[in-house]
């Protein structure tokens, strides 16, 4: 080891503690982990004590370099706002499935944090690196965040997939958002260092694990937020990396922009999931034509009071539940029993017949107010495959 040389010898320790990164996540290993998890958390200590008081330190300087570690706390407080708010206005809380007693809380972060600080001074220990021996440094750095991303992505659950939908589902729930998030804590630790990093994972992972009712969101708005959340949050923090270079009031009104962005991305979100009093929605078949074609978006008016319920008459256009699929029709007439209890008879434009059942007014979810034409189109596309019952709307 001696005969090589400094730099010969930064590429070999990088390349080795990759590697402890990878053998915990090879799926028998991981297995035969599992049930040993405070050995699991002495495993991530030792590594991290090797790299703080055995290895050379490493380190990456910057021209006009910058702290990020005020962004690694903002973006694991916004992360989780994002996720929290939506959830509380759709009633989507659940009770967290971790233990939240004193002792349940501990356990957690003896079994979370040695593993997140570790993973992240590895990641940053390796860019180091590479940024100090490498010629194309860039190349490897997107290798070794992939690297990072397959060590936490489960390969059983994608083969666990019965069909392509269920291939695109896990896609959009699971596999995308970490790759989004290690793209986003890559930045966070090149640029600003190992803090950076691990006090955004922490932040999230911390809230996870020790708060009572956690965000339980469809899988398109949970896929959603981890996929768009990470690429918007890292143009900001690698524009206020670079703004040094600029006029400082060019660099504020970098940051507005950059914050004003992240806002409208948000509210856009919110607003497709069905947070806001008016919400979208795909039209994906031709029950409605020619008023609404496949393609089509519709913009729905939430109903969930009851004077609103009682208000709707003949030939209007509501979105209601059936079963476990979503329906938008006209309304055939509207019925009432000997208790003054009304429901209703619907009809798809197109269909040569009424609905077989009638709607109750809990099935109701809302009023069409407008058509927007052929903004739904991918989710059509998405679903062309799959059978889909009349006027059933996108999910």
């Amino acid at each position: 080891m001696r005969k090589l040389s400094a730099e010969n010898r930064y590429a070999i320790y990088a390349s080795l503690l990759l590697i402890c990164v990878i053998i915990p996540a090879l799926p028998y290993i991981k297995g035969r982990l599992n049930t040993l998890p405070l050995s699991v958390s002495l495993y991530w200590c030792v590594l991290t004590g090797i790299i703080f008081f055995i290895l050379p330190r490493l380190y990456i300087i910057h021209k006009g370099d910058k702290d990020l570690t005020g962004y690694g706390i903002s973006g694991g407080i916004i992360f989780i706002a994002i996720q929290f708010v939506p959830a509380v206005f759709m009633k989507k809380l659940a009770s967290s499935p971790y233990d939240i007693s004193v002792l349940g809380i501990l356990f957690n972060m003896i079994t979370l944090l040695p593993q997140i600080a570790a993973r992240e001074m590895i990641r940053q220990y390796s860019f180091a690196a590479v940024h100090k021996t490498c010629k194309y440094k860039r190349a490897v750095i997107v290798i070794i965040t992939v690297i990072f991303c397959l060590t936490e992505i489960n390969f059983g659950g994608l083969t666990a997939a019965k069909s392509t939908k269920d291939i695109f589902i896990y896609s959009v729930q699971t596999i995308f958002p970490i790759i989004t998030k290690n793209v986003l804590v890559s930045l966070l630790v090149f640029y600003g260092g190992v803090l950076s990093g691990l006090i955004y994972l922490s932040i999230i992972q911390i809230f996870q694990r020790c708060f009572p009712v956690l965000p339980e969101l469809p899988w398109l708005l949970e896929g959603s937020i981890g996929i768009a959340f990470p690429i918007i949050y890292s143009m900001f923090a690698v524009d206020h990396v670079f703004s040094g270079y600029r006029y400082e009031s060019k660099d504020r009104k970098a940051d507005i922009k950059g914050l004003v962005s992240l806002l409208f991305a948000t509210l856009f979100v919110w607003f497709c999931v069905g947070v806001f009093p008016i919400y979208p929605k795909a039209i994906l078949t031709g029950s409605m034509e020619p008023l609404i074609m496949p393609g089509d978006m519709v913009l729905i008016k939430k109903i969930d009071k009851e004077e609103e319920i009682n208000a709707l008459s003949e030939g209007e256009i509501i979105c209601f539940k059936r079963d476990d699929i979503t329906i938008v029709h006209r309304i055939e007439k509207v019925l009432q029993d000997k208790a003054g209890n009304i429901s209703f008879q619907t009809k798809g434009d197109n269909n040569n017949a009424v609905d077989e059942r009638k709607v109750e007014p809990n099935d109701v979810r809302g009023i069409v107010i407008k058509v927007i034409p052929k903004v739904g189109l991918p989710g059509l596309l998405l679903r062309v495959q799959n059978k889909i019952p009349e006027g059933v709307v996108d999910k």
